[in-house]
C-alpha cells in the first residue's frame, strides 16, 4: 500500500510521517506533497492506494484535488484532515465519495485506526474485481446470447417457440411453451451526461439488478434482454407455475421507476398487458413497442395495453410558422424558442401529441429553417456541422425532448450567426469573453467553436481577420498578461500562478512565459 499525505503545514506532514507506524498498519511508501499542484504530479507519475489530504489549503483545497482524482478515474480512498469543525466540508467529502474526515487534533491510534479500515476496503475491493474478472467472461456471452435469442424470436420472427424454449435452455433458462408470463418494455431517458457510456451495456446490468431483486420477493425470476440503446425487454416467469398476480407486476415496475430515479436521476417509462403464453409474446411485444414509439413527451411511468386508447386524427397546424421564419430574420430568436416549446409542452399536457403528431412537426419546423437560412444566404451544411450530433439533431423527432433541444440550438444559431461587420464583431467579442472565462483551462479552439456555433476552421479566420491575431497567439497571450499581473501583485507561488492560467505543465508554462517577456518568471518576479 502507498500512502500520500497533503497538507500545506510542514509540522502536520511530518508529524504524520515520523508520528503513524506505517509498516505495522502495511503500508510500504509514504509519500509527502505540500499543496495541490505537487500532490497532482505524484498522483499522476505512480500509483497511490491511500491519500490523507487537508480540506483548507491555499490556492486550492483539499475536496478540489479530490475532485480531481475523481474526473481522472484516479482509483484512491481519500481520508479528509481539517481543524475546522465545519458540516458543510464533511458533506461535501462524503458526497465526494471520501472514505473518511477526521477532525485535527486527533491521536495517532485514531488514524491509523481509520488507514487500517482504509486498506481493508482496498483489499476487499481487489478480491471483489478479481472474482468479478473470473466470471466476466460467460456472463458477457451469456448476456449476448440472450440479446440475440429475443431479437431473433420476437423481432425477426426467424424462430418459433420451440426453438426459442430449447435455446433458452442452453443458457440454463427453463421455460415451457404453455407457460405464463409476462411480457415488459421499457425505455430509459433524461441520462446525465455522466451516464452516456451506459447506453450499452450497464443500464441493462443496473436495471437488471433492481426488477431482479423486486420480483424475487414474489418467487419470481425476470430475464432481461437489450434490444436498442437505452431499450429493454424483461420477460417475468415462475419456476414453481405461481406466477404474480398483475397488479403485483404494476406495483413493483412503479417501484422500479421510483427507486432507479432516486439512485441515479434518470427516468424510465414501462410498458406491459395482461399475462399471456409464452407462444403469444412476439405478437404483444409489437403491441407495447408501438405504445413506447408513441410516447414523444417521455412521460415516466406504467403503460398498461388495457389503457390504451386510438387516438383520434388530430388537425394539425403549427400556428405563425411564417411569422417565425420572420422572426429568425429579424434576429427575434428567443420568441421563437418560447412559442415553439410552449406549443410543445402545451400538446404533450393535454395529451394530443403522438410519434406522427411530432414527425409533422419537425418536418415542418425544417422547412421554416431552411427556407429562413436561404433568404439570409446561409449554406445549409452551416447549421448542423457538429458531426458528434449530427445524427441525434436530424432524427428529433423522436421525443419531446431531443426536439426542444433542436428548437434551442438552431435559435441561438441564427442569433449568434455573423453575416454583417457588426454581427462578425459581436461574435468576435463572445470569442474573446469565452477566453477570459476559461482563462484557467486548457482552451481548446474546438470548445470555443462549439460554444459559438461556428466550424473551428472558419472560426479561426473570423478572428484572425477581425483582430490581426491569430486564435492561437490571442490565448498565450491573455494567459500570459494575467501570469505577470499575478508576479507582480501577489506572493503566490509561481506553480499555483501557472495552474490558474492553465498550465498543468509548470516546465512549458516557463517556457512559453519565457518567449512571451524574455525573461523566466521568477526573474520577472524579482
Amino acid at each position: 500500500m502507498n500512502v500520500l499525505i497533503v497538507d500545506d503545514q510542514t509540522q502536520v506532514v511530518d508529524g504524520l510521517f515520523f508520528g503513524i507506524d506505517w509498516a505495522k498498519i502495511g503500508v510500504k511508501d509514504v509519500l509527502k506533497a505540500y499543496n495541490a499542484f505537487e500532490a497532482r504530479e505524484i498522483l499522476s507519475s505512480r500509483p497511490i492506494d491511500i491519500m490523507l489530504c487537508d480540506i483548507e489549503m491555499p490556492a486550492e483545497t483539499g475536496l478540489s484535488l479530490y475532485q480531481w482524482t475523481r474526473d481522472r478515474k484516479i482509483d484512491i480512498e481519500c481520508i479528509f484532515l481539517t481543524a475546522h469543525a465545519d458540516f458543510t466540508y464533511a458533506k461535501t467529502a462524503m458526497q465526494l465519495g471520501g472514505f473518511d474526515y477526521i477532525l485535527q487534533p486527533a491521536r495517532y491510534e485514531t488514524i491509523e485506526s481509520t488507514i487500517r479500515n482504509a486498506i481493508q476496503k482496498i483489499i476487499q475491493k481487489n478480491e471483489t474485481k478479481k472474482y468479478y474478472a473470473y466470471g466476466k467472461m460467460f456472463q458477457q456471452n451469456k448476456e449476448i446470447l440472450l440479446d440475440n435469442i429475443f431479437k431473433d424470436w420476437i423481432f425477426r420472427k426467424s424462430k418459433d417457440s420451440a426453438s426459442f424454449i430449447k435455446e433458452l435452455s442452453q443458457i440454463q433458462v427453463s421455460l415451457d411453451p404453455q407457460d405464463q408470463v409476462y411480457l415488459v418494455t421499457l425505455n430509459v431517458f433524461r441520462l446525465k451526461e455522466t451516464m452516456e457510456s451506459w447506453r450499452n451495456g450497464m443500464l441493462k446490468f443496473t436495471i437488471g439488478n433492481i426488477v431482479t431483486e423486486l420480483f424475487a420477493r414474489y418467487g419470481q425470476q425476470v430475464l432481461v434482454a437489450q434490444i436498442e440503446d437505452g431499450k429493454l425487454l424483461l420477460l417475468v416467469y415462475s419456476p414453481e407455475r405461481q406466477l404474480i398476480d398483475q397488479e403485483g407486476v404494476l406495483r413493483q415496475l412503479n417501484k422500479l421507476i421510483e427507486v432507479y430515479h432516486a439512485y441515479y436521476g434518470c427516468d424510465i417509462a414501462c410498458y406491459t398487458g395482461d399475462r399471456i403464453v409464452v407462444s403469444e409474446a412476439p405478437e404483444q411485444a409489437g403491441q407495447l413497442l408501438e405504445m413506447m414509439q408513441n410516447n414523444v413527451s417521455l412521460a415516466s411511468k406504467v403503460f398498461h395495453l388495457k389503457d390504451r386508447i386510438e387516438q383520434q386524427t388530430v388537425s394539425y397546424s403549427i400556428p405563425n410558422v411564417r411569422m417565425w421564419s420572420k422572426l429568425l430574420e429579424q434576429g427575434d430568436t428567443e420568441v421563437v424558442h418560447d412559442q415553439a416549446c410552449a406549443l410543445l409542452n402545451q400538446l404533450a399536457i393535454d395529451g394530443k401529441i403522438d410519434a406522427e403528431f411530432l414527425k409533422r412537426f419537425y418536418q415542418q419546423f425544417m422547412q421554416m429553417l431552411y427556407t429562413t437560412a436561404e433568404t439570409r444566404d446561409i449554406p445549409l451544411d452551416r447549421i448542423f456541422q457538429d458531426e458528434h450530433r449530427l445524427e441525434k439533431w436530424l432524427n428529433s423527432y423522436s421525443n419531446v425532448d431531443d426536439m426542444k433541444e433542436l428548437i434551442a440550438y438552431t435559435t441561438k444559431f441564427f442569433k449568434l450567426f455573423p453575416g454583417s461587420e457588426e454581427e462578425m464583431k459581436n461574435q468576435v467579442d463572445l470569442i474573446i469573453q469565452y477566453i477570459r472565462d476559461h482563462i484557467d483551462q486548457d482552451i481548446r479552439r474546438t470548445d470555443i467553436a462549439r460554444e459559438v456555433y461556428l466550424n473551428p476552421n472558419y472560426l479561426s479566420r473570423l478572428f484572425k481577420s477581425e483582430t490581426g491575431t491569430s486564435l492561437k497567439e490571442f490565448i498565450v497571450t491573455e494567459k500570459m498578461k494575467l501570469a505577470q499581473a499575478m508576479l507582480k501583485s501577489t506572493k503566490l507561488p509561481i506553480s499555483i500562478i501557472a495552474m490558474k492560467v492553465g498550465y498543468a505543465n509548470f516546465s512549458h508554462f516557463s517556457q512559453v512565459y519565457k518567449k512571451t517577456y524574455n525573461v523566466t518568471p521568477a526573474e520577472d518576479r524579482g
